[in-house]
């Protein structure tokens, strides 16, 4: 069956709710936790004694101490969440339990799909006798399971669908956008949004998720939303408008056409703009909108400034898609998932939150096809073609362009809002200007891209006895013993091999006057 655009929107993103008046759902659930003269006050988030009947209370009060700790004991469910979170932190226990995931899912595919093409690569597990005591433990544990129904049977492949790039998130962390803690009488509302394919415009990917107070405003919203056109490099122009290069900073003496910060929202039909003047998108929306037949005309008005609407104020629908357009043609769309009352473990500052962010697809250099492009290059005849995309490496190789009317244009680099502030770090000690180890990031590396596809990690040790020695004194505030490090580093490196079957290692240790090939000793 064929879906309309409609019909698939609403199957991906779901049905609209009802009008919800935010700041009447404020002001009841405010009134349900002060109570009345009629009514006394009700908690809104936990299983209170002020809302159960006068028969359930009697009989529970009724009970002897150890039976209600018994009871209490039964209901407690602490013993799975131990077990999931000893399991999860432990990279040898995740990568078993994601390898026979993987092994599941395949076996499952492979026998539910009837067709004769080639099969994929079958996932293989290791040996059982070759397995370390951890694993043998949980396997055995899981395998002991007496619920029918965990196991997945071949009826689940219609249930299946292989990973897409908006269930991976590239934030550990809540990620804080701001300092507004907001009160206690405000709302929380989840907001999420999404794109449009670039090779489907009719079908939409969620980019990111947000959270918001109500005491905050569409203008909030604007800037909390990750977009690769609010890091578009700034045009430098000359008195004639001419373009004569870019920069990643705006400046007061650029001559730009557009800010890149001018927006319009439409929210239930209302136009919520933050610009004035020729850049004042809501008067460009409408003059255009006029100009349509009346049987396509939408039914458009324009409304104040985002930055003056709090969300309070709105009337809204649930899971109903409204759109963002700024930045000349770059559109997104968004939705208000859920709106409930604080909890008192929510966040207490820190709003709008971030809670997921998609991680972008970076075009691959067209040199060497290897690692994402960072410039574009414009006007350049050697590159065959213009704009020209590549990479930092092969640009340099190339050497200064002869012609002074290239342009080299620096591409987004996904750092305002984009990526988590818990990038993987590797010491290294080359510096002979400090006494002990430097933290260096390693480009390109990421918790995303390290579960996407196979990938190869080589790992130089700076190893100098002289560095070492110094770094460990007790007078360095900021050193760390070779023990330690070393601790550490095979934390990380054993994560990188249990993330993927296919990963490959290599350590190589740098000594003075010498070099090796660090390998595992077997045991005797």
């Amino acid at each position: 069956m064929n879906l309309t655009p409609a019909q698939a929107h609403e199957a991906y993103i779901g049905p609209p709710s009802e009008h919800v008046d935010v700041s009447a759902f404020v002001k009841s659930a405010n009134e349900l936790q002060d109570g009345s003269e009629e009514r006394a006050p009700v908690p809104l988030f936990s299983q209170s004694r002020a809302v159960l009947p006068v028969d359930v209370k009697s009989a529970w009060s009724s009970l002897p101490q150890h039976e209600q700790d018994r009871v209490s004991a039964e209901c407690c469910v602490d013993d799975l969440r131990t077990a999931l979170v000893d399991t999860v932190k432990n990279p040898r226990l995740m990568g078993h339990i994601t390898r026979t995931h993987e092994a599941t899912v395949h076996a499952i595919y492979e026998t539910a799909e009837s067709s004769s093409r080639k099969k994929r690569k079958r996932t293989t597990l290791a040996d059982p006798a070759e397995e370390h005591p951890e694993v043998t433990a949980l396997r055995l544990k899981l395998e002991a399971t007496k619920l029918k129904c965990w196991p997945l049977t071949m009826h689940a492949a219609s249930f299946i669908r292989p990973p897409r790039q908006s269930d991976r998130n590239t934030l550990i962390n809540v990620k804080k956008l701001g300092k507004d803690a907001g009160g206690d009488r405000d709302a929380i509302i989840f907001v999420t949004v999404y794109n449009r394919q670039s090779w489907g415009q009719r079908l939409l990917l969620r980019s990111s998720q947000h959270v918001l107070l109500s005491s905050q405003t569409l203008g909030d919203l604007f800037r909390a939303i990750p977009c690769t056109a609010k890091e578009l490099p700034q045009e430098v122009r000359d008195e004639e408008g001419h373009v004569t290069g870019y920069r990643h900073e705006s400046n007061e003496d650029d001559m730009a056409v557009d800010d890149g910060d001018s927006a319009v929202l439409c929210v239930e039909g209302v136009l919520y703009s933050n610009s004035e003047g020729d850049q004042d998108y809501s008067e460009s929306i409408l003059k255009l909108s006029s100009s349509l037949p009346e049987s396509k005309r939408p039914d458009l008005t324009e409304g104040s400034c985002m930055d003056s609407v709090n969300l309070s104020s709105l009337t809204v629908r649930l899971h109903e898609p409204y759109w963002i357009l700024h930045a000349g043609s770059c559109e997104h769309f968004f939705t208000f998932t859920t709106i409930r009352a604080r909890h008192p473990t929510d966040p207490s500052s820190g709003y709008p939150l971030t809670t997921q962010i998609t991680p972008p697809l970076s075009d691959i250099c067209r040199a060497c096809n290897k690692v994402p492009a960072v410039y574009s290059i414009v006007g350049d005849v050697r590159l065959g073609e213009s704009p020209y995309l590549i990479c930092g490496p092969c640009w340099r190789w190339m050497g200064e362009p002869e012609d002074e009317e290239v342009l080299v244009v620096p591409l987004p680099k996904h750092q305002k809002g984009w990526m988590a502030d818990t990038t993987l770090l590797i010491y290294s000690s080359w510096a002979s200007s400090i006494a002990f180890p430097q933290y260096t990031a390693v480009e390109g590396y990421t918790l995303g891209s390290a579960m996407d596809r196979p990938s190869h990690l080589s790992v130089i040790l700076d190893l100098s006895p002289t560095q070492w020695a110094l770094c460990a004194q007790s007078t360095n505030p900021q050193g760390i013993s070779l023990q330690t490090f070393l601790s550490q580093l095979l934390a990380f490196l054993n994560a990188h091999i249990a993330c993927k079957d296919e990963n490959k290692l290599a350590v190589f240790g740098a000594l003075p006057g010498q070099r090796c090939v660090m390998t595992t000793v077997p045991k005797s």
